[in-house]
């Protein structure tokens, strides 16, 4: 019963990717049919993603009595409800209030089921468990994507999210009855600890070079359909759904990030690394052709990952003292570049182009990669 539950888990971890990221690729089609602005388009993105920001300071104190279970079932009975609204509405007003209620839901979701995999797993076992769960989260993120893509080419936009909504209430409905009773393991920050761990200058600098990483990383992929669209005769959401298989580089680099820090020396050289491998990518997409952006995504988010895998683990390593604070920290400050980066450069690649968007987001890399070379100079 237990692996049918950690599966059972691993499933709603996908899914819950699957819809955070399900309107990236089809941002034109929802310009074009709700007569919006690229930018109004991308804050289904932003409104889904901004509360992870702020989940890692606050949820704490809403789950502490809260058992997994109860969270889970109430909270995929509303994501499903709520997609099925969504699949069913014509205001983008409307529409864009069920993303951002959806994304109050999901960093319960999340905290939940990481509770539940570290709790219910043995310790020779719970690194394993986890590094699958980030391997799901990624394939949960691509297949989002994906099938968004390929739905709305073939059947409409709305057929996806209504069938996705109704596996959402299956899902609610599976971890009832098959699910445990465990009361969330959640750490319950406190102001004067968070102040002293964003006063430890290598800490904090770590938090602005991950806000920037993925600030880069979701403008790119928020609004790389729109340069599809633009720039290829034969465009489809399908086809822009697939730009994104390069994410499913992550699922590697997750698994063998001991042996690329041990390849290149250290985890702050492999972080280095990573960076400039995404700022190559950025270069790359500046030539108008798809199989070259297709080539670009996989270099792109291959940086990425790098640098995103190697920092995470490298937070842990480096604090002294509350590495909960840190951990939570770090998400934080991970999202709310996201959230930023999935709507911000819209202000400077709808006046002034796509090259000039990728200069911007080039700069905020660049700014990146000093910070982490700065946190190397202190480690020396």
């Amino acid at each position: 019963m237990k692996r049918a539950e950690i599966l059972l888990y691993y499933f709603c971890t996908g899914l819950t990717l699957c819809i955070l990221y399900a309107t990236q690729p089809i941002g034109p089609v929802f310009e074009n049919e709700l007569v919006i602005s690229k930018t109004q388009a991308t804050l289904f993105t932003t409104a889904i993603m901004m509360p992870l920001a702020f989940a890692g300071i606050f949820y704490g104190y809403l789950l502490e009595k809260i058992q997994i279970k109860i969270i889970l079932v109430l909270a995929f009975l509303f994501l499903g409800i709520s997609e099925i609204v969504f699949s069913l509405t014509h205001s983008y007003f409307l529409l864009l209030n069920i993303r951002g209620f959806q994304g109050l839901l999901i960093p319960a979701v999340l905290t939940g089921i990481m509770s539940y995999i570290s709790q219910i797993s043995s310790k020779d076992s719970v690194a394993n468990a986890i590094g699958v769960y980030i391997g799901v989260t990624i394939i949960g993120g691509f297949m989002g994507r994906a099938l968004s893509g390929f739905f709305t080419d073939i059947f409409g936009w709305r057929v996806f999210f209504f069938i996705i909504g109704c596996v959402a209430i299956l899902a609610s409905i599976l971890l009832l009855k098959f699910s445990q009773n465990i009361k969330a393991s959640y750490l319950k920050p406190h102001l004067i600890d968070i102040i002293h761990t964003l006063k430890t200058r290598h800490n904090l600098y770590i938090f602005l070079m991950i806000f920037g990483i993925f600030f880069t990383f979701q403008a790119m992929l928020n609004f790389i359909p729109f340069e599809l669209a633009k720039i290829s005769d034969n465009y489809s959401s399908s086809k822009a759904g697939m730009l994104y298989i390069g994410y499913l580089v992550g699922v590697l680099v997750a698994f063998n990030t001991k042996k690329i820090v041990a390849f290149l020396g250290s985890s702050i050289k492999a972080i280095i690394v990573g960076i400039i491998i995404l700022i190559i990518a950025i270069q790359i997409f500046r030539i108008e052709s798809f199989w070259l952006i297709f080539v670009a995504m996989v270099v792109f988010c291959l940086g990425n990952f790098i640098a995103h895998s190697i920092a995470s683990g490298f937070i842990n390593k480096m604090a002294t003292s509350h590495k909960g604070i840190s951990n939570g920290l770090y998400v934080s400050f991970y999202y709310f570049g996201g959230a930023l980066g999935s709507f911000v450069p819209g202000f400077i690649y709808i006046p002034f182009g796509w090259g000039a968007m990728l200069s911007f987001i080039s700069v905020v890399s660049f700014i990146s990669l000093i910070f982490i070379m700065v946190i190397r100079d202190i480690k020396n």
